[in-house]
């Protein structure tokens, strides 16, 4: 086995590192869990689990395809896999992924690695900010996009007691133990209300960019404008109870993620909006769909994107004020 560092889980605030101890963790309760990796372990955190499970270790290779349909094979077999890859490669392994585990309803949990803007300089065909549009419309399969470390865990924990497929994005770089609220407890199918000053405006996030909703609530607050944030880590499925709520108490709605701003949540706010006849105005802040990402430090990357937590509060801004003159 190759020597890796193995990160401190006391001072690591990576979730891909903590991603690894937690699976380890379950691993210890479960006997029957497995994790699978493409040749990226040390990248996105798995080898934390190979250090502790050597023997419950499975390397394919680069061969993304491979990963998925051994991972299938082992779920028939009455294991728990969990395939690890960078999200951006999940285009490699869709057919498997559609006709093999989806089709089959199979018990298997892949950890999508490395999601959205936040990869460091891993370069621009590594960094993925379209894949949703293509998983959220996949049949059977589940969608957590956890936001802080302790979301991850309670999420890797309900997909080992959940039967079915899960996807999990999994982001590279440090987030809070914590973002939601003390006593908090993941939900499948459920957001959460993190924030609730007032209803002059709705901010409605997932994954990372709770931390980022959080902050341009509060610089709303310092211009008398009074917000709500809903954090929705469970993408499918989605809260449409929680967005409803929401939705009939606010003026406007601005949608946060960590991808672009078609196929993911802004598309869910606006289709289940749609579909009610609620007439709110929602705004979006998220990369762009018609461009590729580009690579570069992460707080260029917002910058250029347009999601800072100053993004947001402009996009509140015009969103409330779209809102007026309709």
């Amino acid at each position: 086995m190759a020597q890796f560092t193995i990160p401190d889980r006391a001072k690591t605030k990576e979730m891909r590192y903590q991603m690894g101890h937690a699976l380890a963790e379950l691993a210890e309760a479960h006997p029957n869990i497995v994790a699978l990796d493409a040749d990226l372990r040390s990248s996105t955190g798995l080898h934390i689990f190979e250090h502790f499970h050597p023997g419950k270790f499975v390397k394919v290779g680069i061969a993304e395809q491979n990963l998925i349909a051994v991972a299938a094979g082992l779920s028939q077999e009455g294991y728990i896999p969990f395939p690890c890859t960078f999200d951006a490669f999940c285009r490699r392994f869709m057919d498997q992924l559609y006709v093999t585990v989806a089709y089959g309803n199979l018990n298997v949990k892949i950890l999508g690695a490395y999601v959205g803007l936040f990869t460091g300089k891993a370069g621009a065909t590594h960094q993925s900010d379209k894949e949703l549009g293509l998983l959220l419309r996949i049949p059977n399969l589940t969608i957590v996009e956890p936001g802080c470390n302790d979301e991850m865990a309670q999420a890797l924990r309900c997909a080992v007691e959940t039967p079915g497929p899960f996807y999990i994005r999994i982001v590279r770089c440090e987030v809070e133990h914590n973002e939601i609220g003390a006593g908090y407890t993941f939900r499948l199918g459920k957001g959460v209300t993190v924030v609730d000053e007032g209803a002059d405006i709705g901010l409605v996030c997932t994954g990372y960019m709770v931390k980022t909703a959080k902050i341009a609530a509060r610089k709303l607050a310092a211009k008398g404008i009074k917000a709500r944030v809903d954090h929705h880590p469970s993408l499918k499925p989605f809260d449409r109870e929680l967005l409803d709520d929401m939705a009939a108490k606010v003026p406007a709605i601005v949608t946060l993620e960590n991808h672009c701003v078609s196929g993911g949540l802004y598309s869910l706010v606006a289709e289940a909006l749609a579909a009610r006849g609620a007439g709110v105005p929602v705004g979006a802040v998220g990369s762009d769909p018609d461009d590729f990402i580009h690579t570069g430090h992460v707080n260029d990357l917002l910058f250029r994107y347009k999601m800072t937590s100053d993004d947001v509060v402009a996009k509140a801004e015009a969103t409330l004020a779209l809102r007026r003159s309709a």
